[in-house]
């Protein structure tokens, strides 16, 4: 998946960088930040034990929580605080212990109140779960509206 916003350079990066990799959720669901930017995000985690359900495959909640992952990076990217309104996925396929998962979620829709967002969850190149998302963007800032010049809060 491309990361469609890749060229726009995001005011506190380093702040709000650090504000997603201190999610404690993220942490003990073993989901790893691997990049993001402007609308988009890309979120690994390695299968463990641990990720199986009661049958011995992928927990349902692993996928979801992933893409979850992916998906609040992203929607949250602009500074702005957006809030998850609903999120419909699709479980496509399982990943065995060792395999490695990667959540690319990107914007696709995006107004002042909410946006619309793709993540796919996918194992060496095969579909694992896709999810299709809307969230609501509050009027909150990341690091408060001072953190944000006039423009860019106008414009994102």
């Amino acid at each position: 998946m491309d990361a469609p916003h890749a060229e726009v350079d995001v005011p506190n990066r380093a702040a709000l960088d650090a504000l997603w990799r201190g999610d404690e959720y993220a942490g003990r669901l073993g989901a790893e930040l691997e990049d993001w930017g402007g609308g988009w995000a890309r979120v690994g985690l390695t299968v463990t034990d641990q990720h199986r359900n009661f049958a011995g495959w992928l927990h349902g909640g692993v996928g979801f929580g992933l893409g979850d992952v992916a998906f609040a990076v992203a929607s949250n990217s602009w500074g702005r605080l957006a809030v998850a309104l609903s999120v419909d996925v699709q479980f496509l396929a399982s990943a065995a212990p060792g395999e490695r998962l990667v959540a690319e979620g990107r914007e696709r829709h995006r107004t002042a109140r909410t946006g619309a967002y793709l993540i796919e969850v996918s194992s060496d190149g095969a579909l694992v779960a896709s999810l299709h998302a809307l969230v609501h963007r509050t009027s909150r800032w990341h690091l408060g509206e001072d953190a944000w010049s006039a423009e860019w809060r106008a414009t994102h």
